[in-house]
């Protein structure tokens, strides 16, 4: 099989992550895989085995599947000359989405929850393909000793307020008093044209270090240097960075939001309904108060998280590919 992908940009976005790995996968197993983006350069932070090409090559040849997830994206994706061509929701509630599902495209959605709510809302087959975790860049680590400290990781992209750095930051605040030991911990990547630092977003009496533009080979050292993971994602399709947490047998607050594969209340994480600081606050309590519970959860994820391999995500790509091409 010929495949060939779209994206905008090859900047550290999970939805980037997961076209590199799935191209990975799929050249491993004799695919041919072409990224086509702007540029056409090769990304820098990942390695990367398949092909990239810039869009004005783009229909110098035909393939046989044609990927896209990106909105902005489908006038480059109607020109592209594939004989199946599959859009691949990885958000929810874009403002382009009813255009999209009008379109001859077979579709997939990255997680449980985003493929129910398309087909509830529009009355369509959404086949779930939900996202992985690469275990040589994601595994446990002998956790360090903090002495007394209780460290809480967050995602630290807050002009992103759909990411909810913000409601982890005010939950947190509101038991700071009670317990004064804490110290929270934010990371990310400074990202696109503008290549906004998110630094000084961060306005919180709470303790804090944020690590920017840390190497892929440092994100196993950067969740071993901490006691919890806590995300109030909404819009979420798959939550990359609580996978990531999981695999690395951290133990997670979460909202359902992209997590509804692998968080399960009381069992893989706790998880509230909605991102409000109130419920995530009780839920931090509880994982600050109870390190029988922090213990069980921190393995039950980690148990988890070895059913979603970038390996078994091709697997069911790599069935809906031939599938499909024989019904051409």
């Amino acid at each position: 099989m010929k495949i060939a992908a779209l994206l905008p940009h090859l900047e550290v976005f999970g939805g980037v992550r997961r076209y590199l790995e799935i191209g990975n996968e799929l050249r491993k197993r004799g695919y041919a895989f072409v990224l086509f983006h702007p540029e056409g350069s090769k990304p820098e932070w990942l390695d990367f085995e398949g092909e990239t090409r810039p869009f004005v090559s783009m229909e110098e040849e035909r393939f046989d599947i044609g990927l896209c997830s990106e909105y902005s994206l489908l006038p480059y994706f109607e020109k592209l000359k594939a004989e199946v061509k599959f859009f691949y929701f990885i958000l929810e509630g874009h403002r382009k989405e009813k255009e999209v599902v009008r379109k001859n495209y077979i579709f997939l959605g990255n997680s449980e929850g985003i493929c129910r709510r398309l087909e509830r809302k529009y009355h369509l087959l959404c086949l779930n393909i939900p996202g992985g975790v690469n275990p040589e860049i994601f595994y446990p680590l002998e956790r360090k000793n903090q002495g007394d400290e209780f460290r809480i990781l967050c995602y630290g992209r807050l002009y992103k307020k759909r990411k909810g750095v913000q409601k982890v930051i005010k939950a947190v605040e509101s038991l700071y008093r009670k317990y004064p030991r804490q110290r929270l911990i934010f990371f990310d990547t400074l990202v696109g044209k503008e290549r906004q630092d998110p630094r000084p977003l961060v306005k919180t009496k709470v303790p804090h270090d944020f690590y920017l533009d840390l190497p892929q080979s440092k994100m196993a050292w950067l969740y071993s240097q901490v006691d919890i993971f806590v995300s109030a994602e909404r819009r979420a399709g798959w939550s990359n960075t609580t996978a990531e947490a999981m695999a690395c047998q951290i133990p997670v607050v979460c909202t359902r939001s992209g997590t509804q594969d692998f968080a399960f209340h009381g069992k893989t994480a706790l998880v509230v309904p909605f991102p409000h600081p109130l419920l995530l606050r009780k839920q931090i309590k509880r994982m600050i108060e109870d390190e029988r519970l922090r213990l069980r959860l921190a393995r039950a994820g980690y148990q988890k998280m070895k059913e979603f391999t970038w390996s078994k995500l091709v697997n069911k790509l790599e069935k809906v590919f031939k599938e499909k091409l024989k019904l051409k």
